[in-house]
Parts: structure tokens; sequence; C-alpha cells
């Protein structure tokens, strides 16, 4: 039996099917079925349900899984405490935060983290849903919701404001003829989101994205008036505020697993974050 069998069906049991598991381990979705395979041969009994739009487990393909995810949640506290225990600032860091964080600040502070640790490695995720300490995926994590987790040190660092900006021509247009550049429904449930559905009223939202980098084009393209972080629309000369109303801003938090606090390498990333959302 060979753990790297064990391990696909434990993403298997969390991700549900065949096509998701593979894109979750970077594979095709032959090799995760032919890896299943093997296993049930190992133990000589079925541990999935081959059916047409998803894969579930069998009862003992539960029990099974159950037990690989013990395994590599002991493998990830390893790999942790190996991590923290150089004692160096060289190897891996792996960060991740929302992609207007990662553009308009997280970037542009990186510079003197790199050249004072030229062999520091940091594996930078732009990424909109919440990676996993626990599972492994980031060592540290900037996020625009309150994590949880009683395995991580959490700290707020700074905080996010909005503003509703478009270009010269639309601005000069009545409030009232606004049409409004807004998020898809993969992220209506955000309170920047709700806020502006709410301030535009009777007024189109008739623009949809996934992402504040695509509204932010699309607003200097004089599509219509957007919600957007100030840190974007305040440094972009062809994008001018529109109005007072403001949301709330959203708090921005640092997580770093609890296993890596110690470690310098860990330390110096997240003492560079603290540093920029002060600023």
């Amino acid at each position: 039996m060979k753990w790297d069998d064990l391990q696909v069906l434990a993403v298997l049991e969390r991700e549900g099917s065949l096509a998701a598991a593979a894109r979750r381990l970077g594979v095709n979705h032959a090799t995760v079925s032919r890896r299943i395979a093997a296993l049930e041969e190992s133990v000589g009994q079925q541990l999935i349900r081959r059916l047409a739009r998803s894969t579930p487990l069998t009862e003992k393909g539960r029990e099974i899984a159950a037990i690989a995810q013990e395994m590599e949640r002991g493998a990830q506290k390893i790999e942790r405490a190996s991590h923290a225990a150089q004692g160096t600032l060289t190897g891996m860091v792996r960060l991740t935060a929302p992609p207007v964080l990662v553009s308009e600040v997280i970037i542009p502070a990186m510079g003197d983290l790199r050249t004072a640790h030229p062999e520091l490695l940091i594996a930078l995720s732009a990424n909109s849903h919440l990676a996993s300490l626990d599972s492994g995926q980031a060592d540290l994590a900037v996020r625009m919701v309150e994590p949880q987790g009683r395995q991580n040190i959490v700290r707020r660092i700074g905080e996010v404001r909005f503003a509703l900006y478009a270009s010269s021509p639309s601005a000069r247009q009545p409030p009232s003829d606004w049409r409004f550049i807004a998020f898809d429904e993969t992220l209506a449930h955000v309170p920047q989101q709700r806020w502006l559905a709410e301030f535009a009223g009777a007024r189109p939202l008739d623009l949809l994205t996934g992402d504040f980098h695509s509204q932010f084009a699309a607003a200097r393209a004089g599509l219509g008036v957007a919600l957007l972080p100030c840190i974007m629309g305040d440094a972009c000369a062809d994008l001018e505020r529109v109005a007072p109303d403001q949301p709330e801003p959203r708090p921005v938090w640092l997580v770093i697993h609890a296993d890596l606090r110690h470690a310098p390498a860990v330390r110096a990333v997240a003492d560079m974050l603290v540093e920029a959302f002060g600023a």
C-alpha cells in the first residue's frame, strides 16, 4: 500500500468527485482514478462508487479516508515543525491573500525584504478563497474575513476603505443616470456588494465581474461607476471619486499557524506585512 494512494483518497473524500480531486492535486482525472483503483486492489475492497456526476465513498472508503486524513495532518505537522526548526531566513514561505491586496499592498512592499534576504523564497498566492493553514496550503494568510480556528495566531493589521469611482465622462453624468459595475453572484454576499446594491436602488447593476481588477478596468473604460478599494482608485489619474458615501471599512487580518509563529522566515514575512498594512 502506497501513502500517495491514501492521500488521493483523503483528498477525494473532501472534494467529492474525481475531477475536483484532480484539480486539487494538480494531476489529471485518469491519474486519480488509477491511484484509487490501485488502493482498492491493495485493500481488497471497493472504496468508491463511480457514478456519472459524483464519486461518493463506500462505508469502508470513508473509514479508510478518515484514517488517511489523520496521517495527512500528522505529515503536515512534521513539515511545519521542520520549517519552524530551521532557524534561518532561507527556504520557502507560503503566503496567500486576496488579489487586490497582493497587487496594491504586498508586492510593492516586498522590495526591502527581498534585498535583505535574497535566499528567502516566497510562494505568493493571490486567491480570494480562504486557504487552509491547517492543511498546509499556506504558512501565512492575509484575509478580509475574521479568521476562525484555535490553532492560528490572528492579528488585525489594518483596514481597506472603499469609495465610488468613475471615469471623467461617467462622473459628469447626473447621478440618476449612473450605471454600476458590481460583483457577480459568487460574491453577492460580501458587505460592500450589499452596500452598493442598497446605494444603487433602482439604478442598474448591469456589468458584473468576479474581481476588483476587472471592475477597475471597466470603470477606467467608462463603463460605469464602481465601488473600489481606495488604495486602487485613488492612485489612478483616470478615475475620480463621484460621491462622498462610503461603506464601512473592511478589516484586514494576518493569520499565522501557531506551529510556525517562531520560525524566522515566517516572522520576517509577517513583520513585512504588518509594516505594509500599517503604512
